[in-house]
């Protein structure tokens, strides 16, 4: 079940991987590092706003016994209530913040994301109850229909000439399909569901007290450092920043986000059955760290070639922002494991105080950090993130006796094995005349790199290796049904 859920969780981020992808590549030929970096603002005032509501969070659907009307009631009337109230401050702020960053389109974008939050608030108890179910497929389906909707309605615009709006009406119709398509989905009807009640609300500000504060603590950390370089630097400074970010966190989308969405139901699970949790975590940590650490550390490697791939000529000073970013990721690994599983011993308190102090520590060196500009902020990772690893993996000792010579055991194979994917990059990049960046190179890197994880699995018998074969098991069982099955049908 936890496989399936796993996969299905991967097939939805991949899927959403590529969307983005496609958005990021077209949207910096479009539109200026300038005009890009405005909407960063916009989206990250949007983010701080409506992570407020977490207080309120639906999430606590995913921990309880039973689930009824009342219960769905509860978490829809909260939400929307709270949605509302937030929708209402920023679109009241909206022209104090225009005239503190003089962008003057920030006042109709960010009333245009204040909408965009109250209707995506509709779906957001339907989406914890698929959670709840693993209801991954359901759920995919769900988000790439969004993901699609937002891609064009963002591209289309942009090339109409909206500029940096075009950003906010893809949000927009991002978030009127997703209440469509859950309300669609959901297994209780629309019309008993659609009404106000609080007959849990204590239940709903318990749960979410601490996960509240832990997200926007969260959110503060990842925008608020951005949004004081827009204001002392220039909004292209904060262009060149996130899309660093995001090219950093290709490995994170890719593995990581995927494991997040299923993690707290997923631990929940085997917490409720009686599972090893030392056993569990060590084997997370063991399976993430072997697709994590070649994937940033591969980027950092190509960043020239990524960079002019991606984000085309006018963005090459984001290279050597890129190269620090992704070596700095290595240190992020643990971090990500620790809130679902604190979450997931019911733990609460513990998973917001993590979040609290490694957030806090972390946002006050990046925002001291971008008081002297782009790079800075980079190199900093190397101070935060590691700060961040020692406070998850503290925490986490609490509840969880792992031994430090027990972790290091369960990441030593993945370290060799990121070692052997290395080899054969570094040595075509040190050949003559492969230093250059462009698609050649890039594939021929991402080739041998490939050959090299699977010979470091092999020569390390890492436990990842029996995913691989349950994977090469599935796929030859489904050669043979369609083989059958062309010869049932006489083709």
């Amino acid at each position: 079940m936890v496989r399936r859920a796993y996969m299905m969780a991967s097939l939805e981020q991949y899927f959403a991987l590529l969307i983005n992808f496609t958005v990021l590549v077209i949207m910096a030929r479009i539109l200026t590092p300038g005009e890009i970096g405005e909407a960063v603002t916009g989206l990250a005032i949007a983010v701080v706003a409506f992570s407020a509501r977490e207080f309120v969070t639906s999430e606590f659907l995913i921990q309880r016994g039973t689930v009824d009307v009342e219960t769905l009631r509860t978490a829809l009337t909260l939400q929307v209530a709270v949605s509302v109230m937030i929708a209402a401050a920023l679109v009241a702020l909206s022209g104090l913040i225009t005239r503190f960053y003089a962008a003057p389109d920030l006042s109709f974008f960010l009333s245009l994301a204040a909408v965009a939050g109250v209707i995506e608030a509709l779906a957001q108890p339907v989406i914890a109850l698929l959670r709840r179910e693993m209801g991954f497929g359901v759920l995919a389906c769900i988000r790439t229909a969004v993901s699609l909707t937002a891609a064009l309605f963002t591209i289309v615009l942009a090339a109409l000439g909206f500029g940096p709006i075009a950003f906010a009406w893809g949000m927009l119709s991002g978030s009127l399909m997703l209440a469509i398509l859950a309300v669609t989905c959901s297994p209780f009807p629309a019309a008993a569901i659609f009404r106000p009640g609080l007959a849990r609300w204590r239940e709903v500000l318990s749960f979410g007290l601490f996960k509240g504060a832990a997200l926007v603590v969260e959110r503060l950390h990842e925008t608020v450092p951005q949004l004081i370089l827009g204001r002392i630097a220039s909004m292209t400074s904060v262009a060149l920043y996130n899309r660093s970010n995001t090219l950093c966190g290709i490995p994170d989308r890719i593995i990581m986000s995927a494991f997040y969405s299923m993690a707290f139901p997923a631990l929940a699970s085997r917490v409720r059955d009686g599972h090893d949790i030392e056993k569990t975590y060590l084997g997370v940590l063991a399976y993430l760290s072997v697709l994590y650490w070649p994937g940033v550390l591969l980027i950092s490697l190509l960043a020239p070639s990524i960079v002019g791939i991606v984000l085309g000529p006018q963005w090459t000073e984001a290279v050597p922002v890129v190269r620090v970013l992704a070596l700095a990721a290595v240190f992020w690994l643990p971090v990500i494991v620790t809130g679902p599983l604190l979450l997931a011993l019911g733990r609460n308190r513990d998973a917001f105080l993590a979040s609290l102090v490694s957030r806090c520590l972390a946002a006050g060196i990046l925002c001291t950090a971008s008081l002297y500009g782009v790079m800075a902020m980079a190199l900093s990772q190397f101070v935060s993130l590691p700060l961040q690893m020692v406070v998850a993996l503290a925490f986490v000792h609490r509840h969880v006796r792992f031994s430090l010579p027990g972790l290091a055991a369960a990441l030593m194979p993945s370290a060799i094995v990121t070692g052997f994917s290395l080899v054969g990059p570094v040595a075509l990049l040190a050949m003559p005349g492969h230093q250059e960046a462009g698609l050649l190179v890039f594939a021929g890197a991402i080739l041998l790199a490939g050959g090299g994880w699977l010979a470091g699995l092999l020569a390390t018998r890492h436990p990842f290796l029996i995913e691989l074969q349950v994977l090469l098991n599935a796929g030859r069982d489904r050669a043979r049904r369609l083989r059958r099955f062309l010869v049932a049908s006489g083709a």
